[in-house]
């Protein structure tokens, strides 16, 4: 009887300290590498806030590292630096492989059919972290020179905490080896428009519902437009034609005129990838701004997106 009372409060402090027990990671922290998908990342898994703009990935146009991140040139080689980052208490050195990848400008890229290998650097990572560069060659960079770009830390000493999946988003935010940037620099002069690509994903076979938002944390001192294509707007009436912050000022041309503004129920088929477009103008000069525009799924889930840096300094 008391060995049986005493195995069942056994059962039960196990089964609390189950309950209790934080995730645990792959990788020991004192062997753990990590690439920080936003400013405020500080390697834990899954991630919270923003994955695809990562302070820690930056494009550069000569082998020297730049202040700010920079449009790649098209036709000729640019430079990707990549921080390795070590969590504190980390012991002794973690070997391991970079691998760098680049898409189109948008969101719901699946993984791995919707990347392109650019390359592969080794590195030896100290407690201080490193620094890892990466050639992108000159023939790898096609017009119009807007890209997405995913980083993946490859190491037997620090393996990917969550299996790999064909959703790049959930793959960045569930691992710390894996970090994607998507910036693109818009320089907006005084009557000059000028017009960026956006590529809607779907990262799944089946045909799915999104939404596209927009966000505006500096807001731009000028207009704002979206060219969402004959196609897509007609998918997006026929599903009801929900939006918010926007007016319409063409056939398929809308306004951002909110801070915060989005589109509702837009229909892609599986595997689909819909080039749409943004237009920047001004009749004056204007300062700095930043435009987000991401993606998610009819739950609400992020599928990933861009950050534009309008007239940013360099």
């Amino acid at each position: 009887m008391v060995k049986a009372k005493l195995a069942t409060v056994l059962a039960g402090m196990l089964a609390v300290a189950t309950l209790i027990a934080p995730a645990v990671s792959a990788t020991a922290y004192q062997r753990d590498v990590f690439v920080r998908d936003n400013v405020s990342d500080v390697g834990n898994e899954p991630s919270s806030g923003s994955i695809y703009y990562s302070p820690d990935i930056k494009v550069c146009t000569t082998p020297v590292p730049c202040a700010v991140s920079q449009n790649p040139v098209v036709g000729v080689n640019n430079y990707v630096f990549i921080n390795l980052r070590r969590k504190p208490g980390g012991i002794g050195n973690v070997d391991g492989s970079l691998l760098l990848y680049r898409s189109n400008l948008g969101g719901g890229t699946a993984w791995p059919g919707g990347w392109t290998y650019i390359g592969t650097a080794g590195a030896t990572v100290p407690v201080s972290g490193t620094m890892v560069m990466i050639t992108w060659p000159g023939w790898n960079v096609p017009g119009p020179a807007h890209f997405c770009l995913l980083a993946r830390w490859v190491s037997n000493a620090d393996p990917m905490t969550f299996a790999e999946t064909s959703n790049t988003q959930q793959n960045a935010q569930r691992n710390n080896n894996i970090a994607w940037r998507n910036v693109d620099s818009v320089r907006v002069r005084p009557n000059e428009p000028v017009r960026v690509p956006y590529t809607i994903g779907n990262p799944e076979r089946g045909d799915a519902r999104q939404n596209l938002i927009f966000e505006q944390p500096r807001p731009f001192a000028g207009t704002v437009t979206f060219d969402l294509g004959q196609e897509l707007t007609a998918r997006w009436k026929a599903a009801g034609g929900r939006a918010t912050g926007v007016k319409q000022v063409g056939e398929t041309q809308f306004q951002v005129v909110d801070a915060k503004a989005r589109f509702d129920g837009l229909t892609l088929k599986g595997d689909e990838r819909v080039e749409t477009a943004l237009t920047f103008a001004t009749d004056r000069e204007a300062g700095p701004a930043e435009l987000h525009v991401r993606q998610t799924d009819a739950q609400g889930a992020d599928l990933g997106g861009a950050q534009y840096l309008i007239n940013e300094k360099d």
